[in-house]
């Protein structure tokens, strides 16, 4: 089997997944939860940027990091259809 053809089998089994993960979580819980991922992502970015120019930046990289993941977290919740 080509590895191209089998990467994308893959990722449509992953994305066919997630999106059925996603869709058992009823929507008003889903718009709130989204909307708490993005206001958390939002606050702990900015608080990384600061925290980034203290004496210790590792973890300030982290914190941005997790808001970043965060973010994109939310937005997913945030634009499922389903």
């Amino acid at each position: 089997m080509d590895k191209t053809l089998k990467r994308k089998i893959e990722r449509k089994i992953l994305f066919s997944l997630h999106d059925y993960i996603i869709g058992m979580i009823p929507e008003p819980v889903r718009k709130i939860v989204g909307l708490i991922l993005l206001i958390f992502g939002a606050v702990a970015m900015l608080g990384g940027w600061f925290v980034a120019f203290s004496d210790p930046p590792e973890m300030g990289i982290i914190i941005f990091i997790v808001g970043i993941f965060s973010f994109a977290y939310g937005i997913i919740l945030l634009r499922h259809k389903g």
